[in-house]
C-alpha cells in the first residue's frame, strides 16, 4: 500500500531531521551500490555452503551401497565447502563479524 501525500511529508522531514542531527547513523542506514553489490555474491557463497554440506552428508550416506558414487559425492561437497568458506571469509572478513564497542 502506498503512502499517501502527507504520510510521504512527514517521512522526508523524518528523514531530513536525522540526517542532519545524527548523520553517522543515517550513513550507515543507506544502502550503497557496494553494498548491493556484495549480496549476489554473498548469497551464491551461502548457496554453495549448503550444496557442499549437503553433498557431504549424501555422499557418506551413499557410501556405504555404491563405493564410487559416494566417495565423489564427499569429494565434490568438500570443494563446495572450501570455495563457500574462502568466498564467505574473503566478503565478510572476521573483524566484521563483532562491531567494536566505543
Amino acid at each position: 500500500m502506498p503512502l499517501s501525500p502527507h504520510e510521504q511529508y512527514q517521512l522526508s522531514l523524518i528523514e531530513s531531521g536525522l540526517r542532519d542531527q545524527d548523520p553517522d547513523f543515517a550513513a550507515r542506514l543507506t544502502t550503497t551500490g557496494a553494498d548491493r553489490s556484495r549480496n549476489r555474491p554473498l548469497a551464491v557463497a551461502h548457496a554453495c555452503l549448503w550444496l557442499g554440506m549437503f553433498l557431504t552428508l549424501v555422499g557418506f550416506a551413499v557410501v556405504h551401497e555404491v563405493l564410487a558414487a559416494g566417495v565423489m559425492m564427499i569429494i565434490y561437497g568438500t570443494v563446495f565447502l572450501a570455495y563457500a568458506i574462502a568466498r564467505i571469509l574473503v566478503l565478510c572478513p572476521p573483524a566484521s563479524w563483532f562491531p567494536r564497542q566505543q
